[in-house]
């Protein structure tokens, strides 16, 4: 299953980069550099949804082209 999620991202005053995922409000990823945190907001969104999907739990629909997640 794809799914893709708009996400937020953000610089703060000492260069440390963060993601948000409006649609799966329980992840977010921060990292050194925009490349990195996008990454790590990928994983954990996977895991996150693939855990969702085996306790039963919804999975949030794809709102746009932004990250893409095989779970």
């Amino acid at each position: 299953m794809i799914r893709r999620y708009r996400v937020e991202v953000t610089t703060d005053n000492t260069g440390w980069v963060s993601v948000k995922i409006p649609a799966v409000p329980e992840v977010h990823a921060e990292a050194h550099t925009r490349e990195q945190a996008l990454q790590f907001a990928a994983r954990s969104v996977a895991s996150h949804l693939r855990s969702v999907a085996e306790t039963g739990g919804r999975i949030p629909d794809s709102d746009v082209d932004a990250i893409v997640v095989d779970i």
